[in-house]
């Protein structure tokens, strides 16, 4: 009996002993896994940030653009050294980005907080590289901080906000593609509608003291004579945004004041001499994009019109600069963009530019597409500057030398007309082409004009001021995901 006790026992510490190893071997339970969840708040894509009440957005994309007749930056060669339209200026360019963007949003007693990031990194022609910060802004209880797109850009123009031009269009008041630094705020007025209030960088396009010799250069704005930046350039939007389309309009306060004048004092330039009375240039933008499902689903039209004065960097357009397109047989297209202009002891004579475009985008299938699109520019002096004949050689010793009898008008007339064909072939993916003609027109039209300095590898000499046109064309891929702005 004894010995059937001792086994039995034998044989539970046995037990025991065995249950105990194979317990120690199995695993032991994991902490639970805070995983990232969706955040529906703001509409697809966004992830809270785990541990937070913030959600988050990443998206971007990368670009290839290959160009002919344009500069990296997709210019049309119609001014500077390219417009020289020599073998010293290459046809081809090609520009490559990759653009990332963050997109933060969390809920406050003022409503939303939102924070916005955005970089472009570009390989321009040659492997010269540049980044750039293309969005940096918050937004909170209705105002907007920080460096992203202007208020007063507004629809139907042929950039990325409607037509989906490919060329950097030069007569339009554009932000979008790297922003501007600027303070806002915005009243929600309901059924779609925005009054929106703030101030931006400083657009211009320079002041001209034409007492300054060799101040006017063919193919180049005058060095400017603007004085200080004392404030940011003041405005007012009003926009709608609805189920029929989207319309904008704005109105822009340019301050344009001058350093001192370069003669009739001691010492030129300082504050012994005197300087012209501060004005007040201004602009009004205004476009309109409509829907047209009647016509195809995805068709839309729409244009706009800007007008100023003292302020051609918004009417006229902010990537709008002096041209000098030359063609054969000496012809020369020539111009000169200026905010205003005064001489040493005299006041501010502001230019006058508007601008007007359209276009219609039209859908054969529902990733095909093609828009047509079209814009137009006057820039004008007014008749005491052209009497004056200081843009030319009278007085100034400028580069611009008509012959004594012509007039010495430096306005001009830029247009263009182009269209950008886009295939889609999977969600997010976009190839397209881009062919636009671009013409100048000269007020020197008909007149001998003899160039005391060289433009490119064009000589010194006589031409023959006269219309010019030039034909650009570009293809881009670009494969985008999540996008926001």
């Amino acid at each position: 009996m004894k010995m059937v006790k001792s086994l039995l026992l034998g044989s539970a510490a046995g037990l025991v002993a065995v249950s105990g190893t194979q317990a120690a071997d199995l695993p032991v339970k994991a902490k639970p896994v805070e995983y990232v969840k969706i955040c529906t708040l703001y509409g697809e894509g966004f992830y809270y940030i785990p541990g937070t009440d913030i959600c988050l957005k990443v998206g971007g994309y990368v670009r290839a653009d290959y160009g002919w007749n344009v500069t990296g930056a997709r210019t049309v060669h119609y001014t500077g050294a390219p417009g020289a339209q020599d073998r010293t200026v290459s046809p081809y360019s090609t520009r490559h980005r990759a653009h990332f963007n963050f997109d933060s949003r969390t809920q406050t007693a003022y409503g939303t907080l939102r924070t916005y990031v955005a970089v472009h990194v570009d390989n321009q022609d040659q492997n010269s590289v540049t980044v750039s910060p293309a969005r940096a802004f918050i937004q909170w209880a209705g105002f907007t901080f920080g460096h992203t797109k202007s208020f007063t850009d507004v629809p139907g123009t042929p950039g990325d906000d409607t037509f989906k031009s490919l060329f950097q269009t030069q007569n339009q008041s554009d932000t979008g593609a790297n922003g501007t630094n600027q303070i806002a705020y915005t009243w929600e007025l309901g059924n779609g509608m925005t009054l929106n209030v703030g101030a931006d960088e400083r657009r211009t396009k320079g002041i001209a003291n034409l007492s300054t010799a060799g101040l006017v250069t063919v193919g180049s704005n005058p060095a400017t004579a603007f004085g200080p930046y004392q404030h940011p350039t003041p405005w007012v939007n009003f926009a709608v945004n609805q189920a029929w389309g989207r319309f904008g309009v704005s109105a822009i306060f340019n301050k344009v004041n001058a350093t001192y004048y370069t003669s009739g004092c001691t010492q030129t330039g300082t504050t012994q001499c005197g300087y012209p009375d501060d004005k007040w240039g201004w602009a009004v933008l205004s476009g309109i994009d409509i829907k047209a499902p009647w016509a195809g689903p995805g068709d839309h039209f729409g244009g706009y019109f800007n007008y100023g004065v003292g302020a051609s960097a918004y009417a006229g357009g902010s990537n709008l600069n002096s041209p000098d397109l030359f063609g054969a047989n000496n012809a020369v297209a020539l111009g000169v963009i200026t905010d205003g202009v005064f001489v040493n002891g005299g006041q501010f004579e502001l230019t006058t530019t508007w601008t007007a475009g359209g276009g219609w985008e039209h859908f054969w299938l529902p990733n095909f597409s093609t828009a047509v699109y079209g814009t137009y520019t006057q820039v004008r002096y007014n008749d005491s500057v052209i009497s004056s004949r200081l843009f030319c050689n009278g007085g100034g010793g400028q580069n611009i030398i008509p012959s004594n009898s012509a007039t010495c008008d430096p306005g001009f007339n830029y247009w263009t007309i182009g269209a950008v064909t886009n295939w889609y072939p999977v969600a997010g993916f976009r190839l397209a082409v881009d062919v636009q003609y671009t013409r100048i027109e000269t007020a020197f039209e008909g007149e001998t004009i003899s160039l005391s300095k060289t433009q490119g590898a064009r000589p010194t000499g006589s031409y023959l001021a006269k219309d010019q046109g030039i034909l650009a064309a570009v293809f881009r891929a670009q494969r985008s995901f999540a996008t926001s702005d």
